[in-house]
């Protein structure tokens, strides 16, 4: 059964001891030869497709701009976050990627060689990062296990305003961070109990990584994880935004241990903190 939260004042529990996380880069030389390509189409006016070994896969990126270019190379800062999760995956399972932003995460997990990942759903609030994720998702030919959806994830249904900072391919557009926006767009939001049960599709994996809003998403999971409960649920908790809170004000830490969760491997980062839950109910 779920486990019931009652309204009196909750005793935080404390995380385990944190890790730190070990960088890595690309050589140099790859880096730089990325870049040189991405320059040379610009100013003939072709596009640009990369082809990079990220995580032990080789993925095809459409490249528009080079803020897209340092993602994916941002993705060796995160190796121990992308092993883990593709560690978690079992053959069939369903994912939801949300803050999926050009969609580097999402062909990484849907290009597993065991094709572990069944169904993969991405939330991308940002059109110009949308439209770069859908086309990640053609050119790696992923289309019959992607599922993109330009709408952002939330606490409740209706709209967000979404601030934006930077070019395309930034990533650090939010629902609850305006400091350095350069500007605001309004864009639809979602629950992710709500988008569950529309698809009739609950997940099996969850990534989250939403620039300080992860409170405001899992909080609109709520009723998904009482009544079907993803197994394992990753997130990374920002220092910007709401940081590590509920909406109603515990930790996020404290509302996973109250909804019968435990963190299995957390890391610290310069910016914040990568988690692993997992349900103890599927234990």
């Amino acid at each position: 059964m779920p486990s019931t939260v009652s309204s009196a004042p909750h005793t935080p529990t404390p995380a385990p001891p944190r890790a730190t996380a070990q960088a890595a880069r690309l050589p140099i030389g790859q880096r730089c030869g990325h870049y040189i390509q991405y320059f040379i189409n610009k100013l003939t006016g072709a596009d640009t497709n990369l082809q990079v070994e990220l995580a032990g896969q080789s993925v095809s990126l459409s490249v528009t701009a080079r803020r897209e270019i340092r993602r994916a190379h941002a993705v060796h800062h995160e190796l121990d976050f992308i092993e883990r999760m593709c560690g978690a995956l079992k053959p069939g399972d369903v994912v939801y990627d949300i803050g999926a932003n050009i969609g580097v995460i999402t062909v990484l997990l849907a290009k597993q060689d065991d094709g572990s990942a069944g169904k993969i759903y991405s939330f991308e609030p940002e059109p110009r990062n949308f439209k770069q994720l859908n086309g990640n998702v053609v050119i790696n030919d992923l289309q019959q296990r992607v599922s993109t959806h330009c709408v952002a994830l939330g606490a409740v249904e209706g709209e967000a305003a979404l601030h934006i900072r930077g070019d395309a391919g930034e990533g650090r557009h939010s629902i609850s961070e305006a400091k350095g926006a350069t500007d605001s767009i309004t864009v639809p939001l979602m629950t992710g109990s709500g988008f569950a049960a529309d698809a009739d599709n609950a997940p099996d994996l969850v990534k989250i990584d939403v620039e300080g809003a992860e409170g405001q998403v899992l909080a609109g999971m709520t009723e998904l994880l009482q009544s079907n409960p993803p197994r394992d649920i990753f997130l990374e908790i920002h220092s910007k935004g709401e940081g590590d809170k509920m909406p109603d004000g515990r930790t996020i830490h404290q509302w996973f241990l109250d909804n019968d969760y435990q963190m299995v491997w957390n890391v610290e980062r310069r910016s914040g903190e990568h988690r692993q839950y997992r349900s103890n109910r599927l234990q």
